[in-house]
């Protein structure tokens, strides 16, 4: 509680307010992205979702080619919809693994920790709820297995353009030599498409983002008048990155 609060405090009273993405991600945020991802606008989910579902033989391989033992760790594993193809190939494979998904919603973990061994009978998992780099170090000394680490979904466009190297420097920090990173990146496209993406014509974006100031009004008994904020999209750059902001009305 203390750390969101520290953080929420710190970003607002920045010169340049911003709000950590991590933090979207309570029960009601977890079960709007669930329906983004859903939505016809969003491309991400049905991108990686074809590689998964037509790659996940060809990408086993690549990895067993490498290593022989290790442990699959996901960042930010959602509900593991894209994953759940790498998974079942290695256990089709008889690989001796555990997967280890990191997420910073106690939700997700809860309901992951339910649902997949009865979905990949057989599967080791152990949950991790929390920051992508702290959970990477208790796992470092939960297992010292070689490691596998995913991070999909593009979520490292979610981070700041100028910090992305220094996220990557952070994540090598964690990783021992013969690990294997396998990253999510968006491809280079028509802006308009990505505005669409993030901009949907059903407004769930729109809701996923201002759930966050439902979330500190709700914890914290603050007062924001969610009618006086409004969801803007915008390009960052030629690659076309995209974040959201608000605006008030």
């Amino acid at each position: 509680m203390s750390e969101f609060f520290n953080d929420i405090w710190r970003s607002l009273n920045a010169p340049q307010k911003y709000l950590s993405s991590k933090y979207f991600y309570d029960e009601a945020g977890d079960a709007i992205f669930k329906e983004i991802m859903e939505c016809p606008e969003y491309y991400l989910t049905n991108c990686e979702l074809e590689i998964f579902a037509e790659q996940q033989d060809g990408l086993t391989q690549k990895i067993l080619a490498q290593l022989s033992q290790f442990d699959v760790a996901e960042l930010g594993a959602g509900d593991c919809t894209k994953s759940i193809y790498l998974l079942q190939a290695l256990l089709q494979q008889k690989v001796d693994f555990t997967y280890y998904p990191i997420d910073f919603s106690g939700n997700i973990i809860s309901l992951l920790d339910q649902r997949l061994p009865a979905q990949l009978p057989g599967l080791k998992l152990r949950g991790l709820n929390g920051d992508y780099f702290d959970m990477l170090g208790k796992l470092k000394a939960l297992s010292t297995c070689s490691k596998v680490v995913l991070f999909l979904g593009s979520n490292i466009g979610n981070i700041p353009l100028a910090n992305t190297v220094d996220f990557l420097k952070k994540l090598r920090s964690f990783l021992s030599p013969g690990d294997l990173v396998l990253i999510g990146f968006d491809l280079v496209k028509d802006p308009a498409v990505i505005i669409a993406a993030y901009n949907d014509k059903g407004g769930i974006t729109k809701r996923f983002n201002l759930n966050l100031l439902q979330r500190i009004n709700n914890t914290f008994n603050a007062n924001f008048d969610l009618s006086q904020f409004d969801h803007k999209p915008y390009t960052m750059s030629s690659q076309a990155n995209v974040k959201a902001s608000w605006k008030a009305g």
